[in-house]
């Protein structure tokens, strides 16, 4: 089988699944992905630091047996034995400068998990990133993650909960996820200065989709 599922090697993966990742985000285009080398290479060294540092984190990625292991597609899971939430904590937006841009940033990602907070408060399998590289559309990747995450949370007893892009939602209905609610993401400050207006303005509000 050429295109073949693999878990990631933390000690050599993460520059080529960064990679693979942002020109997945940038076609057809995700404003809260910006590619430049700089900010590819930034990401695989945060991403590498998240995953070593993180119990839950368990990321795969789909290779191209035929092109040299080519990475077609990555997923992160979250597969959280306990309650994520019972003692939360929120990562520092150290890779962007110390300036309104910092709590922008910061208040984006606490607002993404609000919908997961308010009914996930239990043990489950959390989908956190999934892309299929451009070059690898329609030829199932999407779904082979699909496949082992409904077993793995089958397998532990788990439910399994995502949030979704307008771009996945078709992926996830097929497979009986159902969609519960709309989260639009607009972090708010009551004096604003210029550059969180910029960053605002680039940005602008992003939606995603609670399904269960």
């Amino acid at each position: 089988m050429p295109l073949e599922l693999q878990e990631v090697n933390a000690e050599t993966d993460f520059p080529a699944l960064a990679r693979s990742m942002f020109e997945s985000y940038e076609d057809p285009p995700q404003k809260f992905f910006h590619a430049r080398e700089d900010a590819i290479q930034e990401a695989a060294d945060r991403l590498k630091l998240w995953h070593t540092h993180d119990p839950s984190s368990y990321w795969q990625k789909i290779v191209d047996t035929e092109k040299d292991g080519k990475i077609a597609g990555g997923a992160l899971w979250n597969i959280h034995k306990e309650n994520p939430f019972a003692n939360p904590s929120h990562p520092k937006m150290t890779w962007f400068p110390d300036d309104s841009s910092r709590e922008w940033v910061g208040q984006a990602l606490a607002n993404h998990s609000v919908p997961r907070a308010r009914v996930a408060q239990r043990p489950h399998v959390y989908l956190f990133i999934i892309f299929t590289h451009p070059d690898y559309r329609r030829r199932g990747v999407g779904q082979q993650f699909m496949d082992w995450g409904i077993k793995e949370a089958d397998k532990l007893g788990s439910e399994f909960f995502l949030d979704s892009t307008p771009y996945g939602r078709p992926l996830y209905e097929a497979n009986g996820f159902v969609y519960v609610e709309e989260n639009v993401n607009v972090p708010h400050r009551e004096d604003p200065d210029e550059t969180w207006k910029k960053l605002a303005d680039k940005v602008g509000p992003f939606t995603f989709w609670w399904e269960l």
